[in-house]
């Protein structure tokens, strides 16, 4: 983990996007081909999903990873496992 995920400044623009990465395959609901992967906000927490660009189907939901820096304002200590003592 880098400094880059604990500071961060205020957006540059006037609208707050995420980058949809294409994953190639294709939609099990309408066979369209266009499916990407991208981080949400969810009501169980940050999440990762794989959908259907066409139609909204849900192909995959998962817990970020380190690598997938999402939320940037997560906490420098999410990821380290939990002890007994706090």
């Amino acid at each position: 983990m880098g400094v880059d995920r604990l500071l961060f400044g205020p957006p540059q623009k006037a609208t707050v996007s995420v980058e949809r990465v294409r994953t190639g395959q294709t939609c099990p609901a309408c066979g369209s081909s266009d499916v990407a992967r991208y981080p949400v906000a969810n009501f169980l927490g940050p999440r990762m999903v794989v959908k259907c660009q066409d139609c909204f189907e849900n192909l995959e939901t998962t817990v970020p990873t380190a690598d997938d820096h999402w939320p940037p304002w997560a906490s420098a200590t999410s990821d380290w496992p939990a002890s007994r003592n706090g």
